[in-house]
Order: structure tokens, then sequence, then C-alpha cells
């Protein structure tokens, strides 16, 4: 007797290949939040090496200059042979092999050690009209050196802290003068204990483009708020802020956000892109991570550099 046999053809069933598909989907749903963890981690640690490096620039600079920099004269561009109205951030470029930089301005490079990689974009402002040019010439900023176009150059995401890298009070008594009235030494509360450097604060919607605008100025516009950040306008009383807008601002760090939205401001505020907090670079040269939960009275007293007062763990 002859056996017939059905031969099966190779290949998926139609539940086959969804039951496949599903489970693809399921792997790779768990494999993104790894991958983006893993991301942010070596985004965060990019950040903190950023930090660490100019933490050693701005001791190369302190060491050969006698001082810290100053954040430069506010309504001046720095034009040839006028380096010294620029900020803080253009002043140590040759500390971080950018001496070629400093010497020989270039609006069109980034610096990669003033970018949080986190924050995406190319570094560099876009924008030549940067929000401040309707000062300048002025009797208050008579010093308008170099045309307004000078604004569109590299940013920072790392601003000094303005009460320790402080601006030039008077340019004309002060010229040529390249330090601050500080010195790494002379923090009386100790340097481990006092922020010189952080992230500052930035909007979502600033990231890109940077305009070197509003907040952002580029590292050759002096004494800006783009380069430096947590200055008591509002005064001092018992060695503690007073309460007030722009100081309770220089006192707060939140992560990027939008203006306006569940009361992010950005001005004269610290921030980043990053969940676990915001890191800042000590006046040892130490790199430490601040949560945004800190206490508003603990974060004026790490941005003191000698008010002489205990600073409480955090």
């Amino acid at each position: 007797m002859m056996r017939s046999f059905s031969r099966r053809k190779a290949g998926f069933t139609l539940i086959e290949l969804l039951v496949v598909i599903a489970i693809i989907a399921i792997l790779i749903g768990l494999l993104l939040p790894a991958v983006q963890k893993v991301r942010e981690a070596a985004a965060r640690t990019q950040s903190q090496n950023n930090l660490k490096q100019i933490g050693i620039a701005l001791h190369g600079f302190n060491d050969t200059s006698g001082g810290l920099p100053n954040n430069g004269l506010w309504g001046a561009y720095n034009a040839p042979n006028t380096a010294w109205v620029s900020s803080w951030a253009y002043k140590i470029l040759p500390h971080i092999e950018q001496d070629n930089l400093y010497k020989n301005y270039n609006g069109q490079v980034a610096v990669k050690t003033f970018v949080d990689p986190a924050r995406g974009g190319s570094g560099i402002a876009v924008n030549g009209n940067n929000g401040d040019s309707n000062w300048v010439g002025t009797a208050q900023y008579p010093v308008a050196l170099g045309p307004v176009t000078t604004a569109i150059g590299p940013v920072t995401d790392y601003a000094g802290n303005w009460n320790v890298i402080t601006d030039f009070q008077d340019w004309a008594m002060r010229k040529g003068q390249v330090t601050s009235n500080l010195s790494v030494q002379s923090i009386s509360d100790g340097s481990s204990n006092t922020i010189v450097v952080g992230t500052k604060a930035l909007q979502t919607t600033q990231r890109t483009p940077r305009n070197g605008w509003d907040w952002d100025e580029t590292v050759n516009f002096g004494g800006a708020g783009g380069t430096c950040r947590g200055a008591f306008w509002e005064g001092l009383s018992g060695g503690l802020p007073n309460a007030g807008f722009w100081n309770d601002q220089a006192r707060t760090l939140a992560q990027d956000g939008i203006y306006g939205t569940n009361n992010y401001n950005h001005n004269n505020s610290w921030g980043s892109p990053h969940s676990s907090g915001c890191p800042f670079l000590m006046g040892d040269g130490s790199v430490r991570t601040i949560p945004y939960s800190i206490n508003r009275t603990t974060m004026g007293l790490l941005l003191l550099p000698s008010d002489g007062q205990v600073i409480p763990n955090f």
C-alpha cells in the first residue's frame, strides 16, 4: 500500500511572525531605557571632566597671574589686543590648549571644554545681535570695542560664580589688569567649600540655536550673565543674602525647562540637563554634583567665599 505524506512548507505562519515581532518589540522597549541611561551617564561624566579641566586652567591662571581671571567689562566685545575686556572663559583659553583661538579669535570655532554634551548643538552663537548691543557706546558703557557682529562665537554652558570671579568695576582705572580681587589662596571659607564655576541654567528652547543673548552671551563679551551667575545684587544681611528676586535666583538650581513653565526661570540661576543634579567646580579643583533640592540658605553659603559661616551637610 502506498502512503501519502503531506509536506509542510518551510517558513513562519502569521501567528508565529506576530509573536516574534512582539518579542523583538519587548526587547527593544527594555533596551532603550538602558541605552538612554548609558548616554546620560556618559554625558554627565564628560560634563564633570569639562569642569575639572576648567579647574586646572583656573588654577594655572591663578598661579601665573596672582589671582583668578575676572569676567571682563560689560558692554565691550573682544577685539584685537583687547582680550582683557572679555569673560573669564576667554582669558583661560591658553590654559585649555586654545592659545591660537585666544590670539586669533574666530567666531566659527566652538570650545568643546565649554559645552555640556547633553545639551547638544554646535556650541556657537549664530546671532550677531545679542540683545545687549543697545547699551554699547552709551555714557555708562562707552567702550564699544569691536562691532556688534562679534557676538557671534563660542558660548559656555559653565558660568563663573560672580562672588568669586568678579567683573571690572571701573575699566579706566583697571585697564590691563587681568585678575579679580580674589585668588584661590584668599578664599577664607576654604576653597573646598566655595563654588567657583557651575553649570548655568538654560532653557531647552535655547539649546539650538544658541543666539548669544538672554543670559547666554558669548565668551568674548565681558561682564555678562552668560558667563557668570550667582551675584547677590539685593545685598546681604548678617552674612546671608537678603530675600529678593535676584538673590533667590542666584541660589536656585533647576533642571533645564521652558521659561514660565513650572516656575522655571533661567535668569541668574544654575541648572543642568541632568536629572541627578547640577555639577559644580569647587575652589580646590574638585567637582561636586549638588541636588536640585538643596536648601537656598546652604546654596548661598557655598556661593560666598568669605562669610565665615559653617556650611551644613546637604
